[in-house]
């Protein structure tokens, strides 16, 4: 069977920018459903819905795509590992959204790059020049200007919630990238998916959590969890096509444009404030992650 390969051009650019600001207006949507939701129910009952609802319209895709052949898988060991840290991952930034402004959570998720570099080395055996090694560290103190001094707005757990699931989801993306070269996307996201809604399930209702079964009696957030997995189908979607369009080094400045999104629907909707101290920090992670994102485009 041949497999056709989009040509990059002007015109495909330009369609992958716009899935891929799609995919990060999802990612924010979704972080406001939780922020709503989590006053009433747990991180894990979130998780299940998250789960559940996201898998019907990745299944129709991947039997439209794929037929009968949509859940084979070649790479069995790196479909766990991605699944195992792409759970871990989730779990992490759903609790720094529960914790922290959206803004800041949104900005401590932009060190994924930099974890991603040191794990090149530690996993694959990368050799890491000056360079990018100094921008690790840049990064880093970034982080620090970001959270300190502490104020009565700065959650240390949130904070530390908030960089694991930027290091699990740096493992998550190592390890997709190795899925990529055998197996399609949207089979390894069914069985990523399938995996959340078990393992989610068995740990919030294990818990009798009843209040969270009686606030479903209500359909406004029994709705609002529909509309969280299903955007959520939509977000893993757009993420697939914008890259399936676009070259990775065009796209590569796009992602922060969650940093700007997220404060404005910080401001408007939750009542944060922006210091001077979060710009400044901000500005730090971005330069670091941006410089590394194009040194390892360019190599």
């Amino acid at each position: 069977m041949s497999v056709v390969i989009p040509v990059i051009s002007q015109s495909n650019n330009q369609l992958g920018a716009v899935f891929l600001v799609g995919q990060i207006v999802m990612s924010l949507v979704l972080a406001s459903m939780v922020k709503v939701l989590q006053p009433d129910f747990s991180v894990f009952v979130i998780l299940f819905f998250r789960y559940l609802f996201c898998l019907p319209l990745l299944v129709a895709y991947a039997i439209f795509t794929r037929g009968a052949q949509f859940l084979n898988i070649t790479n069995i060991q790196g479909l766990a590992l991605r699944t195992g840290f792409g759970l871990l991952g989730l779990t992490m930034w759903f609790l720094s959204i529960i914790y922290l402004d959206i803004s800041l959570a949104t900005a401590l998720s932009q060190t994924m790059p930099i974890f991603i570099t040191g794990l090149s080395v530690l996993i694959a055996g990368e050799k890491v020049g000056l360079k990018r090694s100094a921008s690790v560290f840049v990064g880093f103190l970034g982080v620090v200007v970001l959270i300190f001094p502490l104020t009565p707005t700065v959650n240390l757990l949130g904070v530390f919630y908030a960089l694991l699931g930027a290091f699990f989801s740096a493992l998550m993306f190592v390890y997709l990238r190795v899925l990529g070269r055998t197996d399609p996307a949207v089979t390894t996201a069914i069985w990523y998916n399938s995996t959340g809604v078990v393992l989610a399930g068995i740990i919030a209702f294990s818990f009798d959590d009843f209040d969270a079964i009686q606030q479903l009696s209500s359909l406004t957030p029994l709705y609002l969890l529909i509309a969280l997995g299903v955007c959520a189908s939509f977000q893993q979607f757009f993420l697939a096509q914008s890259h399936m369009y676009a070259q990775a080094s065009m796209l590569a400045p796009l992602h922060f444009l969650a940093i700007p999104l997220g404060i404005g629907i910080g401001i408007m909707f939750f009542n944060e404030s922006i210091t001077l101290k979060f710009l400044m920090g901000t500005a730090i992670i971005i330069a670091s992650t941006y410089y590394i994102v194009m040194r390892e485009q360019a190599k």
